[in-house]
């Protein structure tokens, strides 16, 4: 008799013996699928990189043909005059060398009406702008004083934008009551701007790409600087562009005026806005009021320079950049994946059903096609709507899928709920910016507790 009480207690935790090293077994297989199922993740990253790279391509196309990101050069005053230089044998030679003058005072006023360019399925920002430019000049007696030369050749004012593609009319210096008509300039320019420049070695791979300095083409105008009035030196300036305008700021006092029809803009730059934008009947008004005591690299300048650094201006956005949100998106797909799989574990220990890894991988697989449906989805439709259909579509198809198995309605609702709560928990997030990492982290502690308060009810040991 007692051999055989000897023998059931035997069986008996030879049996809990087994299902503990059941359930681990299970736990671990699962944890690896999990994981095996993350291989897909960098492949739908690379995905989305190359339809944005794709976007941008075309961006930079429409671009290129209409008129680029354009920033605002001078108007500034050039003098040429000869220079005694030693040429390093003991003799002395005359040079001709170049001085650039930038003004004490720049008052920029103007509008910017944007429109949309289209092809294919992507969009580009471009720009008309009307200018109305006012600069005021040290006079002549003490301008040519602080340069400190006496034998001038001539004397110019110029002008300039980065993309020269962007002028629609002809620029026209007016002071003392005449017309100083600009042409374009093809001498030394004193502005420099660094660009990058590379070939692409086919369609789908990075181009290799260089910083290469480029001058800007200036516009010029020599002018009779006896009759000249440099107290009063305006230019209407009728320009084009896409995605940016810049001013340089080179003057020591410098006021900028502008107003838009376009709502979503990122103030870019050196400097920001004096105050906030002002919006009313659809148009935002900026300001600027900018004071140096020794504006850009000093009031006058040789050698050709790069004033990028000193540039501000505005920047057009498009907000639906969907593209951002779903790479975003698609990093947490080890949440999707995880909690969902914890999900299925929990149900399975605590009712006992026997959920096979096959139809585990297939929900996982049917979690990263959501992220492939989004992209392609938001493409057309734009992120909000598309993650609404792509979740809604991949919520409904798990829960089908689960209730043919599981054939409970209650467990389904279950697992329907909680996947209805993480897609609603992650959108959030995606909405969020500064505040997105303590949403985020407070969400997680908050899965957390509830994973641990489900798990204290499962009695791991039980022999069913």
């Amino acid at each position: 008799m007692e051999n055989n009480d000897l023998e059931n207690d035997y069986q008996t935790e030879n049996q809990s013996f087994y299902l503990q090293n059941r359930t681990m077994v299970k736990g671990l297989m699962v944890c690896l699928l999990v994981l095996g199922l993350l291989i897909p993740i960098p492949f739908i990253l690379n995905l989305i990189e190359e339809r944005q790279g794709n976007k941008e391509k075309v961006i930079k196309e429409i671009s290129d043909k209409w008129s680029g990101k354009q920033t605002i050069y001078g108007p500034f005053i050039e003098v040429t005059y000869v220079e005694k230089v030693n040429n390093g044998e003991g003799k002395v030679t005359e040079q001709q060398m170049k001085k650039y003058i930038s003004a004490n005072e720049l008052n920029i006023n103007g509008t910017i009406d944007t429109q949309l360019k289209s092809r294919s399925i992507y969009e580009a920002v471009v720009y008309n702008s009307k200018l109305n430019i006012n600069s005021k000049f040290m006079n002549y007696t003490d301008m040519f004083a602080e340069i400190g030369i006496d034998n001038i050749l001539s004397t110019r004012i110029i002008f300039g934008i980065s993309d020269p593609k962007g002028y629609e009319n002809k620029v026209v210096v007016q002071s003392n009551g005449k017309n100083y008509p600009l042409t374009m300039d093809n001498t030394t320019s004193p502005i420099e701007i660094q660009s990058e420049v590379g070939a692409e070695n086919n369609e789908y791979s990075e181009p290799e790409k260089s910083k290469k300095v480029i001058p800007v083409q200036m516009m010029a105008q020599k002018i009779d600087p006896l009759t000249f009035d440099f107290n009063q030196v305006s230019i209407n300036l009728v320009m084009k562009g896409s995605q940016m305008l810049n001013i340089i700021p080179s003057a020591i006092n410098t006021k900028v005026n502008l107003t838009t029809d376009w709502k979503d803009l990122k103030y870019d730059g050196n400097f920001l806005p004096n105050s906030d934008p002002e919006t009313k009947n659809g148009k935002t008004n900026v300001k600027w009021s900018i004071y140096q005591q020794n504006p850009l690299q000093g009031q006058i300048w040789k050698d050709s320079s790069n004033f990028s650094d000193y540039s501000f201006g505005v920047n057009f956005l498009q907000m639906n950049d969907h593209y951002d949100k779903t790479y975003r998106s698609t990093k947490y797909a080890i949440l999707f994946i995880g909690l969902t799989f914890v999900a299925f574990f929990f149900i399975e220990s605590r009712n006992n059903f026997n959920i096979h890894l096959v139809q585990y991988a297939l929900v996982g697989f049917a979690i990263c096609v959501n992220f492939v449906l989004l992209l392609s989805l938001s493409e057309y439709l734009g992120f909000d709507f598309a993650y609404f259909i792509s979740s809604g579509a991949t919520i409904l198809l798990i829960s089908f899928f689960v209730y043919s198995f599981l054939k409970s309605f209650g467990l389904t609702f279950k697992i329907t709920l909680m996947l209805i709560f993480l897609y609603a928990f992650i959108y959030s997030i995606l909405q969020l910016k500064e505040h997105a990492l303590l949403a985020g982290s407070i969400g997680l502690f908050m899965i957390v507790a509830i994973l641990m308060y489900y798990s204290k009810n499962i009695e791991w040991n039980k022999i069913k």
